[in-house]
């Protein structure tokens, strides 16, 4: 049989992954929910040299998929899925983008995002948006067509039945009318672009995703330096919900870290 997902299982769990894994039942359960404001001046005049004759334009939502992409890879332990109370490591970077259109949200899920270029991440998912709001996106045009006949009374048991297969059982089924692992290991919203400044969005347990990261609107707000200074800067707020059964708040201060590290220095994406 083929498999939905790539892994690799983690051989020795230690006693917090067995205490948090056995203490909830369901995903939603164990929901944790983080702010993280960053300073954005930097990463705005990175994107704005790297728009200078691009064929695609880049945003802050192709940035931070970029900077996500390079810390699942460099943080096995932050880039997992939970099956059968047993924690797999995904042997890939891949990261679902939401899409919204006037009817609808949807989204794509871009493969190996680590090894992929900010302008790379813009054009596929240029591509991607295009295709869905034009409604030409065969594969979530036939979902959402399938869907459309299922009774509502049944929607939930459906997509048990589904999640079982894919990720439980990991087994990939062409008939579905799914990709391959069609959410991966990490979801990226931009409720920036809806005039949010922030908002967390919640886990949804069919997909087996342990972290969502909701992108809000640049702005200005009053900071101080780090002389103490009152001043304005432009920030934007990263809303980060994770999965307390597979991240604790050490892999998630890893995260917050490289997070800045990026947004103080961009052009590392070019080297990394």
């Amino acid at each position: 049989m083929r498999e939905n997902v790539s892994l690799t299982p983690k051989r020795k769990l230690s006693a917090w992954d067995k205490i948090t894994i056995g203490s909830w039942r369901i995903n939603g359960d164990s929901q944790v929910y983080c702010e993280i404001k960053l300073p954005v001046e930097k990463a705005l005049s990175y994107i704005e040299k790297k728009n200078q004759g691009a064929d695609f334009k880049i945003t802050i939502t192709h940035f931070v998929g970029a900077v996500m992409g390079r810390i699942l890879k460099k943080y096995p332990d932050v880039n997992v899925m939970l099956r059968f109370s047993k924690i797999y490591f995904r042997n890939q970077a891949n990261i679902f983008f939401h899409i919204a259109d006037k009817a609808d949200l949807s989204g794509t899920c871009l493969k190996e995002v680590d090894k992929k270029t900010v302008q790379e991440i813009a054009k596929e998912l240029s591509g991607a948006a295009k295709d869905i709001r034009s409604k030409e996106d065969k594969t979530f045009k036939k979902i959402k067509h399938s869907w459309s006949l299922v009774p509502v009374q049944l929607s939930k048991w459906v997509l048990d039945l589904i999640q079982f297969i894919i990720y439980q059982l990991n087994i990939y089924v062409k008939s579905l009318g799914m990709p391959k692992d069609p959410f991966g290991g990490m979801m990226i919203t931009n409720i920036g672009s809806l005039g949010f400044d922030s908002a967390f969005v919640p886990l949804a347990p069919y997909t087996h995703v342990p972290i969502i990261c909701a992108l809000g609107k640049v702005r200005f707000e009053p900071v101080c330096n780090e002389k103490g200074e009152l001043e304005t800067r432009k920030i934007v707020s990263l809303c980060i919900t994770f999965d307390h059964r597979i991240l604790d708040g050490y892999r998630g201060s890893l995260l917050s870290k490289e997070l800045k590290r990026y947004f103080d220095s961009p052009e590392l994406l070019d080297h990394e």
